[in-house]
C-alpha cells in the first residue's frame, strides 16, 4: 500500500517543483548570456546595471526556488494531514506509519532533487558565461584538462590523504540533510497541531525550537570532538581532510539522531493525538 501512496503523491506534487526548476534553469541561462551582450562597455550606466540586475535575479531565484519548494511541501503536508482534506486522508485503509513514510520519502527525495537542480543551474550559469567569454574559454579548458590529468598524482600527495573519505562524508551529509530537513519541517507542523487555537504559530514556534535544540546538541557533541581532534591529530597528520571528514560525519549523525527521534514522535502524535480542524 505504501507503494500506491508514493505513486499517487508523486503524481500530485511533481508539477510545481518541475516548473520552479525550469524557471531557475532559464534564469541561470539568461544571467549567463548577459556576458555575451555589449552592455558592459556602455557609457550609459543603465545597461551594465541591467546586466547586474539579471545576475542578481538568478541569485535570488536560487534562494526563492529552495524556499518556495519548502513552503509548497509544508503547506501540502499541513492541508493533507490536519485540515478538512485530512479527513479523507485518514479514512484510507493504511496505517499512520505508512501515511508518514509516504510524506517523508517524497519530501526527502524532492529535497535531494532540489540540491541537484541548484547545482545544475550553477553549472548552466557558469558554462554559459564561459562560452560567452570566448577569449578566456580556451585557456580555461586547458587549465581544467591539465588539472584532471594531474589529479592522480595530486591524490598521492601527503596533504591529500583522506580526500576520498572527505568527499564521501560530504555526500553522506547531503543525504542526512535531506532527511533531517524533511523531519524538521514535518515535526514542527505536527507539533504545532498540539496548539489547538494557534496551529500555524505553534508550528513556527516548534520549528525554531527544534532548530535551537539541534544546534545545542550539535555544540555539546561536536565541541569536545573538535578539541580532541585538534589535540591528538593536528600535529600528527599531514592532511586536514581527516579533521573535516570527522566533523561532517559527527554533525550528520547528530542531525540524523534528532530526525529519527522526530519521526517516531510524529508517528505517535498522528496515531494517538490526532485532532483535525
Amino acid at each position: 500500500m505504501l507503494g500506491k501512496l508514493l505513486k499517487h503523491e508523486w503524481r500530485a506534487v511533481w508539477k510545481v517543483p518541475v516548473l520552479l526548476y525550469g524557471v531557475l534553469l532559464l534564469t541561470g541561462l539568461i544571467a549567463g548570456l548577459t556576458f555575451s551582450m555589449p552592455i558592459w562597455d556602455s557609457d550609459w550606466v543603465g545597461l551594465p546595471m541591467s546586466g547586474v540586475m539579471l545576475i542578481l535575479m538568478f541569485y535570488f531565484a536560487l534562494i526563492g526556488v529552495s524556499v518556495g519548494i519548502t513552503i509548497y511541501f509544508a503547506v501540502r503536508y499541513y492541508k493533507s494531514m490536519f485540515t478538512d482534506e485530512g479527513y479523507l486522508t485518514h479514512t484510507l485503509p493504511v496505517s499512520a506509519r505508512e501515511l508518514l513514510l509516504n510524506k517523508v520519502i517524497t519530501m526527502g527525495a524532492w529535497n535531494l532533487i532540489t540540491m541537484a537542480a541548484i547545482v545544475l543551474a550553477l553549472i548552466v550559469f557558469g558554462g554559459t558565461a564561459l562560452l560567452a567569454l570566448k577569449s578566456g574559454l580556451g585557456e580555461f579548458s586547458r587549465e581544467v584538462f591539465k588539472a584532471f590529468s594531474e589529479l592522480p598524482e595530486l591524490l598521492d600527495e601527503p596533504y591529500m590523504e583522506g580526500f576520498e573519505g572527505f568527499c564521501a562524508s560530504i555526500i553522506w551529509m547531503m543525504l542526512a540533510t535531506a532527511f533531517s530537513g524533511t523531519m524538521m519541517l514535518i515535526g514542527s507542523i505536527t507539533l504545532g497541531q498540539m496548539v489547538r487555537k494557534h496551529r500555524i504559530l505553534g508550528s513556527i514556534g516548534a520549528y525554531f525550537g527544534i532548530q535551537a535544540i539541534t544546534q545545542t546538541i550539535n555544540t555539546v557533541v561536536i565541541m569536545p570532538f573538535m578539541f580532541t581532534v585538534f589535540e591528538d591529530w593536528w600535529w600528527d597528520v599531514d592532511s586536514p581532510f581527516y579533521i573535516f571528514t570527522g566533523f561532517y560525519v559527527v554533525m550528520s549523525l547528530v542531525t540524523l539522531a534528532v530526525a529519527v527521534g522526530l519521526y517516531f514522535l510524529c508517528e505517535y502524535l498522528i496515531r494517538k493525538k490526532l485532532e483535525l480542524e
